[in-house]
């Protein structure tokens, strides 16, 4: 199954749109996006940590999916909208738990490396 197009395709039009206004709103910091938000800080300007206390894909909240492997889809929908918020940086973003995996959120790992570094 091809994660990417799955993800832009559920992110694309009302999520990003979110994303872009909460993005603008902090002026692209993402220090007090993520301090603000859904998630943590760990290293100031450079690694965060998205959490959420529910599976938000709707293709597992309506019952169509349930193997873990469908959070590579949640991956590669924060790496779209990473991208479309900042075209110019690199972002690695890796699954730490997720509910599909038997842990009680679903937590991922974000690191933001400038112009390619």
């Amino acid at each position: 199954m091809c994660y990417r197009e799955e993800a832009i395709e559920c992110v694309k039009d009302h999520v990003l749109q979110i994303h872009k206004q909460i993005y603008a709103k902090y002026e692209g910091d993402f220090d007090r996006i993520y301090t603000e938000g859904t998630g943590r800080v760990i290293e100031a300007g450079k690694v965060y940590e998205l959490s959420y206390l529910e599976c938000t894909c709707p293709k597992v909240k309506c019952g169509l999916r349930n193997h873990p492997q469908q959070c590579e889809c949640s991956r590669q929908s924060i790496l779209y909208i990473l991208s479309q918020l900042e075209p110019d940086s690199q972002f690695e973003v890796r699954i730490e738990n997720t509910i599909l995996r038997g842990s009680d959120r679903c937590t991922f790992r974000i690191t933001k490396h400038k112009d390619g570094q």
